[in-house]
């Protein structure tokens, strides 16, 4: 029995995308090679389908509807093993109406439950915004249980939620408020739960490189929702599969080869063994635990000196500078232990609440206010 139990599961499918957004959290590109087999991705959806709590594979990418048939395969082998499905993309396929139809159609009738469309400034540099239109209303015409598009903005923003509102042609409810929390919701009695995720622009992946920090629009409110969410509540709970086969503690940057995040070659070793042992690791514990403002702040009273940044937006942002730089990353090594002992005790007081309780799945209430069906990815 895990304390640090799965509850979804990004399958990222490729490397490979028509885009190469300035903002692009996989660093993914046309001409970026890798990417996973359908046997493989078969092989990873059978060892998940048998990871208790694990509910949901999202397909993701890099661009996932380039892996063509192996996609929709993929989509039936998942329906199979009873598991809900998402797809996350850019909509570069929906050049006509008709072919905006026919790939929905196609992903519908492999298995496909959920249906992400990405679209925002940097987007709008290589995918037209009415192949977004087109692919929207295409998947409000087959029974999706969601269609959501995925909505960022930053500071600067041209396509802001105006556009967006006016590109559609109809005003769709939101997902967070404009300090990211998320907002009360209902599934209709009939037809797909359709909105925006209205997503704030995160300085992380390709962004480190071609933005600056403050072209991040800096919720007032959020750091202060992020320290009353506490732990992390992806950390684990919400793996991912690189396309070269690693399982990866989260799926918010890109983590393959990174020291902390990075849980090992699938290829190697099986997924239940990998993660009993990220179940059992310290410093993914803290991360779970305690957060990564949590994290920040122990560190800063060790060593003032520390290279943080005045302010970050995000989870994503502040843990991929945590486990990143060398010299914070040192820190944290150097001082984990500190936090051993408390984390034991949490672990203790969970492990006796899932032996009482069979529905009970997380010790952390941050995940319980973070949509199931919206991951970072």
């Amino acid at each position: 029995m895990r304390v640090l139990e799965s509850n979804s599961l990004t399958v990222l499918t490729t490397n490979t995308c028509t885009a190469k957004c300035a903002h692009c959290c996989m660093n993914s590109t046309p001409t970026r090679p890798g990417k996973l087999t359908a046997a493989e991705i078969n092989d990873y959806l059978e060892q998940a389908a048998k990871t208790p709590g694990i509910r949901t594979i999202i397909f993701a990418g890099g661009e996932p509807l380039l892996l063509g048939e192996d996609l929709y395969a993929s989509l039936r082998k998942a329906r199979s093993l009873k598991l809900a499905t998402r797809v996350v993309t850019n909509a570069y396929w929906a050049n006509s109406d008709k072919r905006a139809l026919e790939i929905v159609r196609k992903l519908r009738d492999a298995g496909l439950d959920e249906i992400n469309i990405s679209i925002d400034d940097y987007h709008l540099d290589y995918v037209d915004a009415m192949n977004v239109r087109r692919a929207f209303y295409a998947s409000l015409q087959v029974d999706f249980a969601t269609v959501v598009i995925v909505h960022c903005t930053a500071v600067n923003t041209k396509f802001n939620a105006k556009e967006l509102d006016e590109l559609i042609g109809m005003k769709l409810d939101r997902v967070y408020d404009e300090n990211g929390r998320r907002l009360p919701f209902s599934r209709p009695e009939k037809g797909p739960y359709v909105a925006v995720s209205n997503t704030m622009l995160q300085f992380v992946g390709r962004g480190t490189v071609e933005l600056r920090p403050e072209d991040v629009r800096y919720s007032d409110g959020w750091e202060k929702t992020s320290r009353e969410l506490g732990g992390c509540p992806w950390a684990v709970r919400a793996p991912a599969i690189s396309p070269s086969g690693h399982l990866l503690s989260c799926c918010g940057f890109e983590v393959a080869e990174n020291e902390i995040l990075d849980l090992g070659d699938l290829h190697e070793a099986s997924m239940e063994t990998l993660l009993d042992k990220a179940d059992n690791d310290l410093v993914l514990n803290i991360i779970a635990t305690d957060g990564p403002f949590a994290i920040m702040d122990l560190l800063k009273e060790i060593d003032p000196t520390l290279p943080f940044r005045p302010m970050y937006g995000s989870y994503c942002e502040l843990c991929q500078h945590i486990v990143t730089n060398p010299t914070i990353r040192q820190s944290l090594y150097d001082n984990m232990n500190r936090r051993a002992a408390a984390i034991v005790d949490k672990r203790e007081k969970a492990l006796l609440k899932l032996k009482e309780d069979e529905e009970f799945e997380t010790l952390y209430h941050a995940s319980d206010q973070v949509p199931e069906a919206l991951q970072p990815c």
